[in-house]
């Protein structure tokens, strides 16, 4: 990749030219790419939440139907896009397929699409004029990327590959600040099951630190499967700020702050485990990776010591909110227990949850295997919602 150095070098040189050595448009061009390369230079390391809603319908004459919402913690580091879970303790250098099994998933919109296009060195450009977007007028072009250029992954099916691609930009032809991104991918691999993938960034000024940056503050992709069917992830990023640090990411909610490390214990083997759920799990508002509070139900013991009493706090977050005929399948992980200075890490097994008839799985839909850790509870038809106070019975790994 080309440095930021030599690029202003460039951009320098097209501007030191005379007018008459140069096509309007290429001025337009040059102006555009030097002001995008100078908001990637000066772009801070950052954090953001990103909320993504993710829909799907069987064929175009079919309305969309929302399948899930997954909340993430995104980070742009060094050119390098990261994930984790929001108000996680800590994650490294992690992709979100590791976070994300199944649906749907693309990267680069944060930083890396526009930096592939602006400063990659294999993008060609056309200019196509004038285009309305939104209330005025923007200067659009066209672009083609090159497979070999590229570092677009697609993931589907448990799949992935990198393509090329192609789209158009919009710039504001007075602030020459880009406002949309499109892209559309060239040759998908048949492997990937998919017939059209497109991405759409609408750019917008947000305040980081002591600046402000032109980021993507909406966008959305549709897959097309072979067979017609179509997904589609609309993201949205919120809560963006500035961080420093080295190799970990530290991400703390208020709530879980400690004035002091709290010391590790070990939990016995094979034990039951009750919990209570501290607050209500709406379907139609929580998202996967919303964190979740639990209350120890009955005290911990190990040969006549109490290792938590009853009250402990237990913390886990969302995994799974499937839905379908509707039906959701919710999915729990429990991964703390947090008392008086003390906390015990988790690794359960879902066992039993008292809460009525209305959880029990339709005979219609199979419950998927659990994940490692993660418990799995099925509500019924019409029911959309688990309650506060509801009793759950988990078994501590063998």
């Amino acid at each position: 990749m080309l440095s930021f150095a030599v690029l202003f070098a460039f951009a320098a040189a097209v501007f030191a030219q005379s007018a008459d050595a140069i096509s309007p448009d290429l001025a337009l061009l040059a102006k555009i790419r030097s002001r995008v390369i100078w908001n990637l230079h000066r772009l801070p390391d950052y954090t953001c939440v990103e909320t993504v809603e993710r829909d799907h319908r069987r064929s175009a004459s079919h309305r969309f139907e929302l399948l899930d919402t997954i909340r993430l913690e995104v980070a742009l580091v060094d050119g390098r896009e990261m994930f984790g879970w929001p108000g996680a303790k800590s994650f490294e250098d992690m992709d979100a397929r590791r976070l994300i099994s199944r649906g749907a998933f693309s990267n680069g919109n944060f930083a890396n699409h526009a930096r592939a296009i602006f400063a990659g060195g294999f993008t060609r450009f056309t200019y196509k004029g004038e285009a309305m977007l939104g209330d005025g007028a923007a200067a659009r072009f066209d672009y083609e990327i090159p497979q070999f250029g590229s570092s677009y992954l697609l993931s589907a099916g448990g799949r992935q590959a990198t393509v090329g691609y192609h789209g158009s930009i919009y710039a504001d032809p007075k602030t020459f600040d880009v406002q949309r991104i499109e892209v559309i991918a060239d040759e998908i691999p048949a492997g990937l099951g998919l017939a059209r993938a497109m991405d759409r960034m609408d750019y917008a000024r947000v305040p980081i630190g002591e600046g402000d940056f032109l980021l993507p503050r909406e966008s959305e992709l549709t897959m097309s499967d072979v067979d017609g069917a179509e997904n589609r992830n609309r993201v949205r990023l919120a809560s963006c700020r500035q961080f420093t640090g080295q190799s970990t990411l530290t991400f703390r909610e208020a709530a879980l702050q400690e004035a002091a490390p709290l010391s590790e214990v070990d939990l016995p083997r094979d034990i039951s485990l009750e919990f209570r759920l501290a607050s209500d799990i709406d379907t139609h508002t929580a998202a996967v990776g919303d964190p979740v509070r639990a209350v120890l139900e009955t005290d911990i013991k190990q040969r006549g010591q109490i290792l938590f009493q009853k009250g402990a706090r237990v913390l886990g977050r969302i995994t799974r909110l499937e839905r379908g005929d509707g039906e959701v399948l919710v999915g729990l992980d429990f991964f703390s227990i947090e008392s008086a200075g003390e906390r015990a890490p988790l690794k359960l097994q879902l066992e039993d949850v008292a809460g009525g008839e209305f959880l029990n799985p339709s005979p219609r839909r199979a419950v998927p295997a659990a994940r490692p850790g993660e418990g799995i509870i099925p509500l019924g038809p019409g029911h959309f919602r688990l309650n506060r106070g509801i009793l759950m019975f988990w078994r501590t790994e063998f």
